[in-house]
């Protein structure tokens, strides 16, 4: 369980990364009046906040701990070369989240990791947020 927990700490810290990355370049698109694009970054950003959500809970529900969200220094593109970086960023999540499904094997993590896999990979596709869901479909017992 400790391995879980550990590969969940990790894959929070990258969306707390990825929500600052995304929050700080919206800001810049607010500044400079280009509402389309704040509204696409601002899509982003609430995907990554919801999978830095989803990560948290699932490590409380495993009795841990969260870490603090800390304060990493986010190199932050000038506005017109966001999608490049934002791309690029988003294709090593992809390939962080393909990894680290061949290292667990709770199967509700699984599917929670799994969850956040697809919706990274339509970020790194559309450079569109909006892709994720409430929450896992949990089977429930008949009563």
């Amino acid at each position: 369980m400790n391995g879980t927990l550990a590969l969940l700490r990790e894959a929070r810290r990258h969306e707390l990364e990825q929500a600052h990355f995304y929050r700080l370049l919206a800001g810049d698109a607010e500044r400079a009046g280009e509402a389309a694009t704040a509204e696409r970054l601002n899509d982003l950003l609430a995907d990554e906040q919801h999978h830095v959500s989803r990560l948290t809970a699932r490590i409380l529900e495993l009795g841990g701990k969260p870490e603090d969200a800390g304060g990493a220094a986010v190199e932050v593109p000038a506005l017109g070369a966001w999608e490049g970086a934002a791309r690029g960023r988003e294709e090593r999540e992809v390939s962080w989240y393909a990894d680290a499904l061949g290292r667990v094997d709770d199967p509700e993590t699984l599917a929670i990791l799994a969850e956040i896999l697809d919706a990274e990979r339509h970020h790194r596709d559309t450079l569109a947020g909006k892709w994720m869901s409430a929450g896992p479909a949990r089977a429930t017992e008949a009563t």
